[in-house]
């Protein structure tokens, strides 16, 4: 049975810590060009990929990882956390976009964080990421600056703005 610091309960939602189980449901977000747009990467074409990735994830350190598998109702809707504190990432699928989980899973690692004893958490979000930008916005981060250039996703060099949150 996982420890109670291994997950976050809100309302409706059960933030897990990841298992090499998670990898087909995480592939089918992270094979979705929708879903992929403004991460890091580009779509996993690869069942490969998506097993390295969430192999990183389970085996991250947790000196310095504090990442989470999001789900509702046991179904898993994405990731959510700081694969590399203070800097938090999030990805969710498409289809569940727009019913506030993310804004949910936010706040309360947010809260996690605090409780914690966490100084700050950081944000790198494309600018053309609109509701990626009005989420943190939403959960207080402030923009603290924006470069040209930061991420090279495939063929396509991105851009940067970058978030703070202060606890």
């Amino acid at each position: 049975m996982p420890e109670a610091s291994d997950e976050i309960r809100t309302q409706r939602l059960l933030l897990r810590r990841a298992t090499m189980d998670d990898v087909d449901a995480m592939h089918a977000i992270m094979s979705n060009p929708r879903a992929m747009r403004y991460w890091s990467t580009p779509p996993h074409a690869e069942l490969a990929e998506s097993e390295r990735w969430m192999a990183s994830m389970v085996d991250a350190d947790p000196v310095v990882s504090d990442d989470f598998i999001v789900t509702v109702d046991g179904q898993l809707i994405g990731k959510l956390g700081a694969w590399k504190l203070p800097e938090v990432g999030f990805l969710l699928d498409p289809d569940h976009w727009g019913r506030g989980y993310a804004l949910e899973a936010l706040n309360a690692f947010v809260e996690r964080r605090r409780a914690r004893g966490s100084s700050h958490l950081t944000a790198d979000v494309d600018p053309r990421n609109a509701a990626s930008i009005r989420l943190l916005e939403q959960s207080g981060f402030i923009e603290t600056g924006r470069a040209q250039g930061t991420w090279q996703v495939g063929s396509e060099l991105c851009d940067s703005i970058y978030f703070r949150l202060d606890l």
